[in-house]
């Protein structure tokens, strides 16, 4: 594998996604498959062996690119096109401001595997991700609620969240009624992040209802912890009229 190469920034900084960029970490690199790097089959399968052994969990079969997610690299292959398709941001990243988007569509048989490098990403989440939105693989019907405020986080981050409208209401509807208030902070936070009003509402009044003395060990959890800690002083402050209305 070739070493990390540090992302160019665009050569129009005035992009309209530019903000998004501006917030992510990611490279590209390129590696040389071998045929001891077999296709692996479950996202369990990825997170116990990428890391050792450098196997691909192919997500979409014949995929020109591979992801390379998490802080152990665990590698997805995937379609440039179909992120193109179904983000704003992957298709700016391919784009023709930039050097790696010509490379990955002048990409010949037989060259080094092109990589795009994603650290900051959870890779499970990513791959649910994709199991989602690339032929609605009936295994995410039964993603928990850690599962769904990391796709949220995601969403956010790469601006899926219109593709998300109908899988969300499905996981919001599933899940209403949560009891645990760890769940219904991570719902909470996910129907924030899917900017699905009527979740958010539903699982906030039943988040201060719990009457939890603090929120805050849940903050560590999420990538904005000022968004966080926002929402912890406003529920903190509700929990005296929700007690007088109880």
């Amino acid at each position: 594998m070739s070493p990390v190469e540090t992302f160019a920034a665009p050569s129009n900084t005035h992009h309209p996604f530019s903000s998004y960029l501006q917030g992510a970490r990611y490279a590209w690199s390129q590696m040389d498959l071998t045929p001891e790097q077999s296709v692996i089959s479950s996202p369990e399968e990825a997170n116990e062996t990428v890391a050792q052994s450098r196997f691909v969990r192919d997500l979409i079969s014949g995929g020109d690119l591979i992801l390379a997610v998490g802080p152990h690299r665990t590698l997805l292959r995937v379609a440039s096109a179909f992120l193109c398709e179904i983000s704003p941001v992957f298709s700016v990243m391919f784009g023709p401001n930039f050097e790696e988007g010509e490379r990955l569509r002048n990409r010949q048989p037989g060259d080094p595997e092109m990589v795009l490098e994603l650290p900051d990403d959870d890779p499970l989440a990513f791959d649910n991700t994709i199991l989602a939105l690339y032929g609605s693989n009936p295994s995410t019907q039964d993603c928990g609620p850690e599962d769904i405020q990391k796709i949220s986080i995601l969403a956010d981050k790469y601006d899926l969240v219109s593709r998300f409208t109908f899988a969300s209401v499905y996981w919001f509807a599933k899940y209403a009624w949560a009891d645990d208030p760890e769940e219904t902070w991570q719902l909470t936070t996910a129907a924030y992040w899917m900017q699905n009003p009527d979740a958010f509402f539903t699982f906030s009044k039943k988040l201060v209802k719990q009457l939890q003395p603090s929120h805050l060990s849940y903050v560590a959890g999420i990538p904005d912890k000022e968004l966080g800690l926002r929402l912890c002083f406003i529920w903190t402050g509700l929990v005296p009229f929700v007690s007088v209305q109880n």
